[in-house]
């Protein structure tokens, strides 16, 4: 489910622009995106990413063409110019009423943007992190027209202003990351867990990395899990942000071990269940299972 990305662009990475309308797109794009922009589409913004080549590995470059993210009032298109391999563009259409999840990872110099629907249809783009504020109002909007239809009052709940000074108590930087990129414009925080790195043993005396610091945040429209990504017990840059509609989440279990405790998300797709798992403490499993019993649904204790 999830994607590593190995390859981190360099500053020299050119940087996403945008265009205002469809005439100014490169040629290479241009044909194919008419074609994709119905007549009933209300085209709101149009983002453009450079080609690049960048050293794969010792032995072969890698050539990515130019794209494009066209975003409407229903949905997205994003487009992939023609290569040497593939002569036609590659068009994939994502409406947002039917997105499983969004993932956006934010660290250092890389930018990259994974879009999944009910059909398990992908979209996948990664930038230059340094243009992220080119393209960020377009992905609010997009992931706002699903998440507003949504919305569940919680008049019960703290003020969103509280929670985060809280939260900036255990994590400014999961504070920062949650405000800055992770909550919609008038999207309320509900509540949170925040799980440190999870630490083992490998043969009894080797280290051994369980899981990564990870924030679970509970809004009134979403629920958000904000990761690091670290091999080692030095601080992790950056973040990675997964956002799923609360439409989409079918169950949310918790099983218990010893040690620790498994929360299990189950999101519904079109082909059957995606299960998303997460490392939890003791303690912050059962704080998470007091807020979903709260303002969720009842978890089931596998």
């Amino acid at each position: 489910m999830k994607k590593d990305f190995q390859q981190l662009p360099s500053q020299a990475t050119p940087l996403p622009y945008s265009v205002t309308s469809l005439a100014d797109l490169p040629g290479s794009l241009r044909q194919s995106a008419m074609q994709s922009v119905g007549s009933t589409d209300d085209l709101i913004s149009i983002c453009v990413f450079p080609g690049r080549t960048y050293l794969k590995n010792w032995f072969s470059w890698e050539n990515v063409p130019e794209q494009t993210l066209l975003f409407t009032c229903k949905g997205i298109h994003h487009i992939q110019a023609p290569t040497f391999s593939h002569h036609d563009a590659r068009i994939v259409s994502i409406r947002a009423a039917d997105l499983l999840y969004a993932r956006l990872s934010l660290i250092l110099m890389y930018g990259g943007l994974e879009l999944v629907d009910e059909n398990l249809s992908r979209v996948i783009v990664e930038f230059n992190a340094a243009g992220f504020e080119i393209i960020q109002s377009s992905i609010q909007d997009f992931l706002r027209i699903i998440s507003d239809k949504n919305a569940m009052p919680t008049s019960e709940a703290p003020p969103t202003k509280m929670l985060l000074s809280e939260l900036g108590g255990l994590s400014f930087k999961f504070k920062n990351g949650l405000y800055l990129y992770g909550l919609l414009p008038e999207e309320q925080l509900i509540g949170f867990v925040f799980q440190p790195g999870i630490w083992g043993q490998r043969w009894h005396h080797f280290p051994l990395k369980l899981s990564e610091t990870t924030l679970l945040a509970l809004t009134d429209k979403r629920l958000i899990v904000i990761e690091e990504q670290s091999r080692s017990r030095f601080p992790a840059y950056g973040w990675i942000f997964t956002f799923y509609p609360r439409r989409v989440i079918q169950q949310i279990g918790v099983t218990s071990s010893r040690q620790w405790q498994e929360l299990s998300v189950k999101i519904r797709s079109k082909t059957g269940l995606i299960n998303r798992r997460i490392l939890l403490e003791q303690v912050n499993g059962l704080a998470w299972q007091e807020l979903w019993l709260r303002f969720g649904t009842l978890p089931t204790v596998l």
